[in-house]
């Protein structure tokens, strides 16, 4: 077995962990984003629910306008009863005062109903607001839950690089830079034989590879994916 080959595993090992890291450090701005767009949709909730309220109530003021304006106008009309000098200008005038007090019912009803919905559009945003706020709340705990795994994972990140320096100053530069090609290719870059087979594609490996194996001081990679070959109770 070639003298390297524990330092070889050893990398293996330290550059999974160092991959482990970096992905998840690689994934928490998405997560991140995430938690922003959860945030604020809960915060449109909220917004929409006001605006649904303001709405409702604004509705109310307008049709107590209507009320206000309708009650002017009958008073107006009523006033004039004594004024006309025909039965026909009469029975028009009353016929005028019962569709402008029709008219005020009309508006008074939609006053009630612009009430209710005031209180329905209320208790939304109240539901909004407070769905909110336990949105806001688990968003918070997740954001520190990313800060401590970041901060941990970055930690973690650089112990492990300074781990991988240690052991490839105690390589040949020349099998380091075989390992990094081969690495770039196929990760990791040595597969442990298993039945006869490489560990990595999976491809048989040829008897007298084998028994080189066994034998050579040399490295010996797959034909197939060139990863450095090691057997497996050497792993």
């Amino acid at each position: 077995m070639h003298s390297a080959i524990p330092a070889l595993l050893e990398l293996v090992r330290l550059d999974l962990q160092i991959a482990d890291r970096e992905g998840e450090m690689a994934r928490l701005p998405g997560e991140r984003e995430a938690l922003a767009a959860e945030r604020a949709q809960g915060e449109e909730g909220v917004a929409a629910a006001e605006a649904a309220l303001q709405e409702a109530e604004q509705e109310q003021r307008r049709f107590e306008a209507e009320v206000s304006d309708g009650e002017t106008l009958v008073a107006r009309l009523e006033g004039q009863t004594h004024q006309v000098k025909t039965n026909e200008a009469y029975t028009a005038l009353l016929g005028e005062i019962d569709a402008a007090k029709a008219k005020v019912s009309g508006a008074e009803t939609a006053v009630l109903e612009a009430m209710e919905a005031i209180e329905t559009a209320r208790e939304a945003l109240a539901r909004a607001r407070k769905a909110a706020a336990e949105t806001g709340k688990r968003c918070d705990e997740r954001a520190r839950d990313c800060d401590d795994r970041e901060k941990s994972a970055d930690q973690s990140l650089a112990n492990l690089q300074r781990q991988r320096e240690s052991v490839v100053g105690d390589v040949d530069p020349a099998l380091v830079a075989r390992y990094e090609k081969i690495a770039a290719r196929h990760s990791p870059a040595v597969a442990v034989v298993k039945r006869n087979s490489c560990g990595g594609c999976k491809v048989a490996i040829p008897v007298q590879r084998l028994i080189e194996m066994q034998k050579s001081e040399e490295l010996i990679t797959c034909g197939n994916c060139h990863r450095i070959l090691v057997a497996e109770e050497a792993s």
